[in-house]
């Protein structure tokens, strides 16, 4: 018997896309995008069809796994849940005991986005009073460039985009990241709409644009201040808007006007000809549409080029929206109170609070140690970014290792208790988007796969365990819904909560059609925003970190961008291309100095690590820019342990963006270096 039911995808992504479960027999068949979801439309990428095979696949982790093998050998003998729980409760409490709880450190991240699953481990971890940990390696920089002179104000709604005559994609792959907005823009264009694509390579959206332009990494700053001074040389900003809805633009004016533009072609990368050609675009269409990636912002001025981005934006008047008229970072559509899903008021007392990106530094010099990590919704070892040194942490043999998974990952064989993570499928949650504006709760559409459980599940059977009676850990997993909901902003009055948890689709009141956000909640752009000492107030040009380091420099001549490849979300699916390395873009340039051929295999390496990779000889890169798509896991599981090699972010730095604490992933100096 052939059945189907409604669902949702859980994965890092801001399509957040409706979907619709084919289950014959109990078992999940074909995943096919939901037609009456408005923003899904019936389509879904390449990667979620791909589930049901993950779902069943040799790799699932299906049972509760003791390690009897040496530290990431991936050696475990199957034991049952109650077991898995007496060594949980006995181990974290033993290391509370002995070290004080600050010596648990849990690690966790958006490998499911439903809100419940994403924050369970939360009340435990408060109750025991460890390191909390500042979830950070993703979005933290865009987000706090946003609300540094934005403030609350949500994004643009895509559909905006069908309206519009120019649209600019800035710093984001839509064709990978984001295939959904892409119908918005195919529309448009059949309309007569031009499609600028702003990255440093020429990727799969860029192929497709009519104006491509190729930034110098870390250069989106400059670019769009830039603009900007064209557009007030010319007095052709948007004085009413200015005026009416924003405070402070003299300051950044005054800036502009004596920013000398060989600062700006020098940072940028491009010549002022280039610069003032896009300024006239830009000048030149009223019905402008800019959609931000998060990607232009994983480097040490990431927080600049949203503040620079969102300033521009402000000065043509994109805030005001109108037909075709907006800007999109965030759809920040749904805003519920977070403290209902971790219940900080557990905790007895204040505890260091160490940042994700810092995972490295934490499981091998940090003072006093972290001597218990419990790992779910993530794979750090893959993910996290300077990996080798994670790797290094991880074969502690006085760190005992938990791991809660759905899939053998690299992170999974350094663990020393092994549990069956249930996946989206076999859960119940809530989900919002950041890419649209539709929210919707969700109920399991199969039994768990073998003894799979869910991290809410896990968490509260665990804290029964441990023999903690507070009310946060006899709720159900309904109660935290529903608490979640209880005072969260975006949900139009009309609503009824028993609606949403029967699985209605419900649109956030904040997306006003004409994305005329800033005037009807009456807030105000800041072109000045509170200087710090570290700081500036204004959006300006400021100093990279690693690439502008001489010393380095010298050594690894090349600069490093990781970004998203189409068969991958971040680590996931990992597990489908483990005899695949993944390639890197080099420009011809390059490959004839360094006598790289194509389709060889070469190291990229530097001062934190190495990685194999495949080399391809493009123009799609700049000279001097290597480009490796995808967190792919290794050639195979051998090289996964071998400790003097790793994936992609083995050459990743642990330093942190200027603002919001956010990853550095896409500014590391490398050099090439043959196999031999």
């Amino acid at each position: 018997m052939k059945i189907t039911k409604k669902t949702v995808c859980p994965l890092d992504c801001p399509d957040c896309c409706g979907l619709i479960a084919t289950i014959r027999d109990g078992k999940v068949v074909a995943l096919h995008g939901d037609k009456e979801h408005p923003y899904t439309n019936g389509f879904t990428c390449r990667k979620i069809r791909r589930y049901p095979e993950r779902l069943y696949s040799d790799h699932r982790v299906k049972y509760p796994q003791l390690r009897i093998g040496p530290k990431g050998s991936g050696e475990f003998k199957r034991i049952g849940w109650d077991e898995a729980l007496d060594i949980c409760a006995d181990r974290l409490a033993g290391v509370a005991k002995e070290y004080g709880g600050e010596a648990i450190l849990p690690y966790s991240y958006a490998g499911n986005m439903g809100a419940v699953n994403r924050f369970a481990g939360y009340p435990l971890f408060n109750k025991l009073g460890t390191s909390q940990l500042q979830q950070t390696i993703c979005s933290a920089a865009a987000g706090a460039g946003w609300e540094k002179q934005c403030g609350n104000l949500p994004g643009c709604p895509p559909e905006n985009c069908l309206d519009a005559k120019l649209i600019v994609a800035w710093g984001i792959n839509v064709k990978v990241s984001n295939i959904h907005f892409w119908q918005y823009i195919s529309k448009a264009r059949k309309k007569g709409a031009q499609l600028v694509v702003i990255d440093p390579y020429r990727n799969q959206t860029a192929r497709s644009a009519d104006h491509y332009v190729q930034v110098k990494p870390g250069g989106d700053a400059a670019l769009s201040l830039g603009i900007l001074k064209w557009l007030i040389e010319r007095d052709t900003i948007d004085k009413k808007f200015i005026a009416t809805h924003t405070q402070g633009f003299d300051q950044l004016k005054l800036y502009l006007n004596q920013c000398d533009w060989k600062e700006l072609v020098r940072e940028s990368g491009l010549s002022k000809i280039q610069i003032t050609k896009l300024a006239n675009l830009f000048e030149s269409t009223a019905q402008t549409f800019i959609r931000i990636g998060i990607g232009l912002t994983r480097n040490s001025r990431g927080g600049m080029a949203i503040r620079s981005i969102t300033s521009l934006a402000a000065a043509m008047g994109l805030f005001q929206g109108g037909k075709g008229r907006g800007l999109l970072l965030s759809t920040r559509a749904f805003q519920g109170k977070q403290s209902v899903l971790t219940h900080p008021e557990l905790a007895k007392h204040e505890r260091r609070s160490i940042n994700m990106i810092h995972l490295g530094h934490a499981l091998t010099t940090l003072d006093p140690p972290v001597k218990a990590l419990v790992v779910y919704n993530s794979n750090p070892l893959s993910v996290n970014p300077d990996a080798a040194m994670v790797r290094q942490g991880l074969a502690r043999e006085d760190l005992f290792t938990i791991v809660h998974e759905q899939v053998m990952t690299p992170t999974a064989y350094y663990a020393d208790l092994l549990l069956p993570a249930t996946t989206f499928l076999e859960n119940h949650d809530i989900y919002t988007a950041y890419g649209h504006f539709y929210l919707k709760v969700i109920q399991p559409v199969i039994e768990p796969v073998g003894e799979g459980r869910s991290n809410f599940d896990f968490f509260q059977q665990l804290a029964a365990r441990m023999g903690y009676d507070d009310p946060p850990f006899l709720k159900s997993c309904e109660q935290r819904i529903c608490a979640y909901l209880g005072n969260m902003k975006g949900l139009p009055e009309s609503v009824d909560i028993q609606e949403i948890l029967d699985g209605k689709l419900i649109r956030s009141d904040r997306s006003f059609p004409d994305g005329n956000a800033i005037v009807k909640l009456n807030q105000k752009y800041t072109f000045v925003a509170g200087e710090q000492a570290t700081i500036p107030g204004i959006a300006c040009l400021t100093a990279s970190q690693e690439f502008n380091d001489p010393d380095l420099r010298s050594r690894f001549p090349f600069k490093l961008l990781s970004p998203p490849h189409p068969d991958l979300l971040n680590s996931t699916f990992g597990e489908f291309y483990k005899e695949n390395i993944g390639e890197v873009l080099i420009h011809p340039d390059d490959a004839e100095k360094y006598s790289v051929n194509d389709a060889e295999e070469i190291f990229l390496v530097n001062h934190r690590g190495k990685t194999r990779r495949i080399a391809r000889i493009t123009p799609d890169t700049q000279r001097g820019v290597l480009v490796a798509e995808g967190i792919f896991w290794g050639a195979s599981e051998k090289q996964n342990r071998n400790r003097d090699e790793g994936g992609i972010n083995d050459l990743t730095s642990q330093k942190t963006t200027d603002i919001g604490g956010g990853a550095t992933f896409h500014e590391s100096l490398v050099a090439l270096q043959h196999i031999v």
